[in-house]
């Protein structure tokens, strides 16, 4: 409150000083500068009134009072000054019609101030409050100009005196401006009614006006005191009640609008918002523009469909209405197809409904889970094979013997051909078990420091021969590598896979390419071939037991591949198309893979 105190004195003492300044000017052309003094209110009442009307909708009940409230105020001081001035015509008996205007709207303000004190709490719709607004005054001022003599007189006749009248009605509006002091004052928190000091200010300056109205000749420096303060709180009742009361919603609608924009930007979900009709982007956020690749620049306003983020099949998903997490797909700027967990919902904006996308980029952990159940359906093929593979093994090993011992007899040479095939069968039976056992988990590491390609070139004769009786060609291009914590067996078995798979992928004449090189934290060993690529609708099926395109396959190449790698704490991926499909292989530097050494006895 002391700010108030010292404000309240700062300006009162300025009131002072402008009217000693004035005052020259005030006696030579008083009836100039008092309607100067008196439209400048006029100005500032029914200014506050046009904010009040533009955003009625967003205004409270007690903010409707005040902007009604000072329209009526407003045109009862332009009568007042009309009326001052000549321009109105006044019936010879009320000569005293002026200063009624001058006191009808100095009681509407006090009455304002009066009833808002408590908080008005009723509603009208505007047209209401403007009917009840001009009925009023326009009833008050017939009355004034055709019934004179239902109203007491305000000044002796002839000395420009106040009358008891006059003082009485004075005093009671100056009464009305102080109980509603005294009410702002008591309320426990200004802010939370809408009120702020400048409301305190003009009721302040209020005061005085009252007091040297009843004392003050017209011509009298009383009376330009009295304007000046007049104008001083018509100007902080504006600056309090309209331009904080009315705008400060928008002001705290703008904080709210910047809160929302960080938090929109911020968001680590990938967020978007298109228009129904027509799909177009109205905004995105940093998330989406760093998920998609896109600038906010080139897709503010375009459709979906210019873009091509929205895979069509997810787009018919979710039909313009609300869905909860389901999985879509959508297409980046490079190219790349990612899968995302989608939940949409519909919201207006501006009039417009909009459908509200909100993105969580699930490609790695779908892959990762995909990852998980291949792994888990290998291990439990190792489990199975590993439990019965020995015993299975061993009943087979006891009928080759006793194969190879009947076709060395003389009298069963006949049917030499057919214990030939019987022994070829039983041996390719063996070498299924054989690879039932390696997708075995628990298979021991025989790991140890070593060149891989030292491995490749050892198995190069190998693969050449295959690659000759195939019709295919052989390409090996090894770059500078570390050693590696490799088991040489699995190693070959996992080459002799992948190159045999590559081979059987391309047509006569086709180049099988073996690469390694250092990328990065890891060394890579690539497997190119020159096929048709892998089917889209085949691919999630790469690695998985048992699954096989070829007519005499086992559906466990891959799937040994798979876990030979993971027991190499590597990484196996590919790339397809249609020139061709390249399998890598990343191992993990020897600094990595250390730990794991289990050199071999």
């Amino acid at each position: 409150m002391s700010s108030i105190g010292r404000t309240f004195t700062a300006v009162l003492s300025a009131a002072l000083l402008f009217s000693v300044a004035l005052l020259p000017f005030w006696e030579r052309q008083y009836h100039v500068a008092h309607a100067l003094f008196e439209l400048l209110c006029v100005l500032l009442a029914l200014s506050g009134f046009i904010i009040t009307w533009i955003l009625f909708d967003k205004g409270s009940p007690e903010s409707h009072l005040f902007g009604f409230g000072f329209l009526a105020v407003g045109l009862f001081t332009i009568l007042h000054v009309c009326a001052f001035l000549g321009i109105l015509a006044i019936p010879s008996e009320a000569p005293d019609v002026v200063c009624w205007f001058w006191l009808t709207e100095r009681l509407v303000e006090s009455m304002i101030f009066l009833f808002a004190s408590p908080v008005a709490s009723f509603r009208m719709n505007r047209w209401a409050w403007l009917f009840l607004t001009l009925l009023g005054t326009s009833a008050i001022s017939i009355a004034f100009l055709s019934q004179p003599g239902l109203f007491p007189t305000l000044f002796l006749e002839g000395q420009g005196v106040s009358t008891t009248a006059k003082m009485v009605i004075e005093y009671g509006i100056t009464g009305f401006f102080f109980a509603s002091l005294i009410m702002q004052l008591r309320k426990s928190s200004l802010q939370q009614q809408g009120y702020t000091p400048q409301v305190i200010l003009a009721l302040l300056l209020a005061l005085p006006v009252g007091a040297l109205s009843n004392v003050a000749s017209m011509h009298s420096f009383g009376s330009l005191l009295v304007h000046t303060l007049k104008v001083c709180y018509y100007y902080f009742l504006f600056k309090g009640l309209f331009a904080h009361m009315i705008l400060s919603p928008y002001q705290e609608l703008s904080a709210a609008s910047e809160r929302f924009y960080k938090i929109f930007h911020a968001s680590p979900a990938s967020i978007s918002i298109v228009t129904i009709h027509g799909y177009r982007y109205v905004d995105v956020n940093d998330a989406w523009t760093k998920l998609t690749g896109y600038s906010r620049e080139e897709v503010i306003g375009k459709t979906q469909r210019e873009c091509g983020c929205l895979d069509r099949e997810t787009h018919r998903a979710i039909a313009n209405r609300p869905v909860r997490n389901i999985i879509g797909k959508f297409t980046t700027k490079s190219g790349d197809v990612r899968e995302g967990l989608i939940t949409t919902e519909v919201i207006e904006l501006d009039g417009v409904p909009c459908l509200l996308y909100v993105t969580i980029d699930v490609t790695e952990k779908n892959e990762f889970e995909r990852e998980l159940a291949r792994l888990d359906r290998l291990h439990l093929v190792g489990q199975v094979a590993a439990g019965i593979g020995h015993e299975i093994r061993n009943p087979l090993t006891t009928v080759r013997g006793f194969l190879q011992l009947f076709g060395a007899k003389a009298d069963l040479v006949q049917y030499d051909e057919y214990f030939r095939l019987m022994i070829s069968e039983l041996d390719r039976a063996n070498d299924i078990i054989t690879e039932f056992l390696s997708l075995a988990k628990t298979k021991p590491k025989q790991l140890r420091l070593q060149d891989l390609n030292e491995i490749i070139t050892s198995l190069h004769p190998l693969l050449m021969a295959q690659a000759f009786k195939k019709d295919k060609q052989l390409v090996i291009d090894l770059g500078r590598i570390p050693l590696l914590a490799l088991d040489e067996h699995e190693i070959r078995q996992l080459l002799l896979n992948l190159v045999n798979n590559a081979m059987d992928a391309m047509k006569q004449r086709g180049t099988v390419t073996i690469r390694t090189y250092v990328d990065g934290e890891r060394v890579l060993l690539a497997v190119r071939d020159e096929g048709e690529g892998i089917a889209e609708e085949i691919q999630s099926k790469i690695g998985t037991p048992f699954f096989t395109t070829k007519a005499h396959g086992t559906g466990l190449g891959l799937a040994t591949c798979y876990s030979i790698v993971e027991r190499h704490r590597g990484r196996i991926d590919y790339e397809t198309g249609p020139k061709g499909t390249t399998f890598f292989i990343a191992f993990p530097l020897e600094a990595e893979a250390k730990g794991d050494l289990n050199i071999a006895s």
